[in-house]
């Protein structure tokens, strides 16, 4: 008897390791999963404000209230909006099925370098 209750605290010991360690498993993908995300945001933030001080280079004299201020009545001009609608437009005929979009990540990091 004694020793069915020994056999019985290993095993559920051993079943506590396995379920820490898949505990850390869980912890490390998600890690993993949101450094790829920040990776991919910051790597956006930079290309847009590359494109912002190339085509503004007077950027860097205003503070971000003043650029906020500047870019929202810049993209609410009508031609600007054209461009924008225009853009969508040619970009939904060139997507690809739904079947390719989770490569369309891959491609969009490694499109701009």
């Amino acid at each position: 008897m004694i020793e069915s209750k020994n056999d019985t605290n290993k095993n559920l010991e051993k079943a506590l390791q396995v379920l820490e360690q898949a505990k850390k498993r869980v912890a490390n993908e998600k890690k993993k999963q949101n450094e790829k995300r920040r990776k991919a945001e910051n790597h956006h933030k930079y290309i847009v404000g590359g494109i912002i001080a190339k085509y503004f280079p007077d950027c860097y004299c205003y503070d971000e209230g003043e650029l906020n201020r500047i870019l929202s009545v810049a993209l609410q001009t009508r031609e600007c909006q054209q461009i924008i609608s225009k853009i969508k437009a040619d970009s939904r005929e060139n997507t690809p099925p739904q079947s390719n979009l989770p490569n369309a990540e891959n491609e969009s990091e490694g499109g701009t370098e």
